[in-house]
């Protein structure tokens, strides 16, 4: 017995949770019968007082009140008394509808509340739109006109500038234009495309094919047709590839700082063409601001003061004045150096002749011979010789010196003297300011000092005027585009073709000779001769220069053109390092950039200490005793760069030892290490060490960057907001003078002047 309760005890003890979970069960069970089912609670539903549990009351309603309600409505279904409820919310209304009869003449299908969510649901949007009104030159389906030829564009040429520029930082809009975004100065290639086209040939096909002798009828002629509207100047370029063929022609957009570059979009055909159609497309285009900046559009403003941009016809020539002006300069120079050279080496007594210092009077009343008389007293302190020094006479002087010098004949500044025996050239600002202009002939030894004026000159005639009849043109029109999106390292040639809008696009008035052009929205000319291959030189090189074995080390000089000039830094790279990384620039460069200004200013080019002396030989005094060409330097104008990006992307693979023979004709035994690198991990390159062993291309490359990289740097120019047009007429002038040409005649620009090139 006791095992049997100890057994019990055990299994008790092991399902105890078993036994407490029935248990709990089973008291749910009686609880859901006798509380819910068979609940003694009731509930009255009627006036009789019947209480009725909660199992009874929906057979109740079910037997009682859902029957009644059925009986009801099939009685009033058959006596045909029921309507319809409708709500008058969000259900229909009919239009005859008191409840918005008299107020809205329509129906709502979605009630009160779809009003308020679309109140123009009533709209047809299936129903077709009345196609526009056609203008009145083009109702008159029955005329018929032949359409003319686009004339040839001829003299193609391209060339190719490199220089630090000032750049957008913004997408140009017509309301943000380039004079008015911000800018910066960076470092640009820009590749521009020049071609002259026979502008006054294209009015004479227009006039003819549209009021003149090419119309069939009198009547059909129509002089609104006859005008010539330029569409699109059209810039195409082939790319040299690595196998030497060149790849297929792909037009080219326009440049970044082209304002109208979504107004100047191409379209084809007269389906393409935005809303509006061809009308507004020729009332957008029949602008003079329009056309001109098609034809001739505004170039980047160049920030680096050796360079300035020109179609390729006036570069050549730029470029080849600025030479000559340099090789002046450096004349003058010299001249100068020897002069203060033989002046220090001249007996006193000779040196106080020349100066008239022995003659009477502080301007020498008395008329001496030049050599002096005893007791005159001083002279005019920037006159050397004369009629006793007197600024106002011309006599020969001392015999050192046959003019007046500085202040030309007898010193005085608008006369401009003979020269010195040796130079026979005048020294007086009169005599630079005339002499440079127009040559002063008659002198002997006298000629005309090379400048880059003319150049701007020449080019402000081939510039589109305002209000210009370009029917009246005597000579082809020269056009321009920019191509700025070349890569350095990579050579490109170019064709450029000009289209016209045609004015009777989709109307079908063409003659059957035509009829295949009816949808053509622009007329093109025949595309230009391909222009001569344009090099684009790299902006970064790198050139092995030596190696250490022991640390299989190779040094490289990394070369980069870093706003407006060549820098370069050498670097000790080991195997499976990176070749470059970003540097300071050298003190020295820093330096060299301030050195002809000193701290706080600095001067153009060609406008400093030495361009003319002031009195008694000091510094030169400009507007408000400032220097001419005073120019503060801002920090836009700073040409060194914060650092300088040295990266090249390549990485050293190794130093190979080579054992070969030296190129013809001078073949010899050689042996020295090949540098291998890579920018990408699969493709190695190679470079030979030492500069002896380069090849001809890089050797000459190095001595190109050598030679670059030594030039002086120059201040950058300001950024002009008159642009292209306004060269000259504010900023830096020609020849480094800040307000034009020359300030106290008005220059370009001054107050008697307005500007270089017409008003635009």
């Amino acid at each position: 017995m006791k095992d049997l309760i100890g057994k019990i005890g055990r299994f008790c003890e092991n399902h105890v949770e078993k036994i407490v979970l029935v248990l709990v069960g089973a008291v749910c069970v009686w609880l859901f019968f006798t509380r819910v089912i068979f609940s003694p609670n009731g509930m009255a539903l009627d006036r009789t007082g019947k209480v009725l549990a909660p199992s009874q009351i929906d057979r109740y309603l079910y037997e009682q009140k859902a029957q009644e309600l059925r009986a009801k409505l099939l009685q009033q279904k058959k006596s045909g008394a029921s309507k319809t409820y409708a709500r008058r919310l969000d259900g229909p209304i009919d239009a005859k509808d008191p409840v918005i009869a008299g107020i809205i003449g329509r129906p709502l299908p979605k009630g009160f509340a779809g009003l308020f969510a679309s109140p123009l649901s009533f709209i047809d949007v299936t129903a077709t739109m009345t196609p526009p009104s056609v203008s009145p030159n083009r109702l008159y389906a029955d005329r018929k006109y032949r359409l003319p030829l686009i004339p040839d564009v001829t003299d193609v040429a391209a060339n190719h500038i490199r220089a630090a520029a000032y750049v957008p930082l913004q997408d140009l809009t017509p309301q943000m234009t380039y004079d008015k975004a911000a800018v910066e100065p960076n470092d640009i290639d820009l590749v521009t495309v020049e071609a002259k086209f026979d502008v006054a040939e294209l009015y004479r096909r227009f006039q003819a094919s549209f009021a003149g002798v090419d119309v069939q009828k009198e009547e059909w002629r129509d002089p609104c047709l006859a005008k010539p509207i330029f569409a699109a100047v059209q810039l195409e370029r082939q790319e040299l590839q690595e196998e030497g063929a060149w790849s297929a022609w792909r037009p080219l957009p326009r440049s970044r700082i082209e304002a109208n570059r979504d107004l100047l979009k191409v379209y084809e055909r007269i389906d393409n063409l935005p809303p509006g159609g061809l009308d507004v497309r020729l009332m957008q285009f029949n602008r003079e601001e329009v056309a001109t900046g098609l034809l001739q559009p505004e170039s980047y403003q160049i920030a680096s003061a050796e360079e300035e941009w020109f179609p390729p016809s006036y570069y050549s020539k730029f470029k080849d004045l600025q030479r000559k002006t340099d090789a002046d300069k450096r004349r003058d120079e010299k001249e100068k150096d020897r002069k203060q050279n033989d002046s220090s080496t001249m007996d006193p007594r000779r040196q106080n002749m020349n100066r008239g210092g022995q003659q009477g009077g502080l301007y020498g009343p008395t008329q001496g011979t030049g050599r002096g008389a005893p007791g005159s007293g001083r002279m005019h302190p920037n006159a050397q010789g004369g009629m006793g020094g007197d600024p106002m006479y011309n006599q020969r002087g001392a015999r050192g010196n046959r003019g007046a010098g500085a202040y030309g004949p007898g010193g005085d500044p608008m006369m401009g003297g003979r020269g010195t025996r040796s130079g026979k050239r005048g020294g007086g600002p009169a005599d630079q300011l005339y002499g440079d202009l127009y040559g002063m002939p008659g002198e002997p030894g006298m000629r005309r000092r090379s400048t880059t004026n003319e150049v701007y000159w020449d080019f402000s005639k081939e510039m589109i005027t305002y209000r210009e009849d370009l029917s009246k043109r005597d000579k082809p029109l020269l056009i321009w585009v920019f191509d700025d999106t070349v890569e350095p390292g990579k050579t490109y040639q170019y064709r450029v073709r000009l289209g016209v809008f045609n004015p009777v696009a989709g109307t079908g008035q063409l003659v059957e000779l035509d009829k295949g052009k009816k949808d053509q929205v622009i007329l093109w000319s025949p595309y230009s001769p391909v222009t001569q291959p344009i090099e684009i030189q790299k902006m970064i090189y790198l050139f092995a220069k030596d190696v250490q074995d022991k640390a299989s080390t190779a040094t490289v000089e990394v070369a980069r053109y870093s706003l407006g000039y060549w820098r370069s830094q050498d670097f000790q790279v080991k195997l499976g390092e990176t070749i470059g990384k970003e540097m300071e620039p050298k003190k020295e460069e820093d330096k060299r950039s301030r050195a002809r200004t000193g701290p706080g200013y600095g001067y153009p080019p060609g406008a400093g200490p030495d361009r003319i002396t002031g009195p008694r030989g000091g510094p030169p005094m400009g507007p408000g005793g400032m220097p001419p060409g005073y120019m503060p330097l801002t920090p836009d104008q700073q040409n060194v760069p914060k650092m300088v990006d040295y990266r090249t992307g390549k990485v050293l693979v190794d130093l190979v030892p080579v054992n070969d023979w030296g190129n013809a004709p001078n073949l010899r035994p050689r042996m020295y290490h090949d540098m291998l690198y890579t920018d990408d991990g699969t493709r190695i390159e190679h470079m030979p060490v030492n500069a002896s062993n380069w090849p001809k291309d890089l050797a000459s490359a190095y001595q190109y960057v050598q030679t670059e990289k030594h030039k002086e740097p120059q201040p950058f120019r300001a950024f002009n907001k008159s642009g292209m047009r306004g060269r000259g007429r504010g900023g830096r002038g020609m020849e480094g003078d800040e307000n034009g040409l020359y300030e106290d005649m008005g220059g370009y620009g001054g107050e008697g002047m307005e500007g270089l090139y017409p008003p635009y």
